[in-house]
């Protein structure tokens, strides 16, 4: 079935179904929208630039944080 069948013959179902099952859709339709506003889309560069840190964190050559640590710093400069 097309997309443009597949709409369409979701339309009809809409048009005669009850409001819990249009309640049903809508939620799962709306939710399936808000994780996709969630999803980040990474391009060549950005793939490239991880692959770059990550080889560097595995080597030692930079300097890595634990989440302690960033936590502590972060707090100490908010109590100036």
């Amino acid at each position: 079935m097309t997309s443009t069948a597949l709409k369409k013959k979701i339309h009809e179902y809409i048009d005669i179904t009850d409001d819990k099952i249009l309640m049903a859709v809508y939620t799962l339709l709306e939710a399936q929208a808000k994780a996709s506003e969630n999803k980040i889309e990474f391009n060549d560069d950005m793939i490239k630039e991880l692959d770059k840190r990550r080889k560097l964190h595995l080597s030692g050559k930079s300097k890595s944080y634990s989440f302690e640590e960033i936590k502590k710093q972060v707090l100490s400069k908010h109590k100036k």
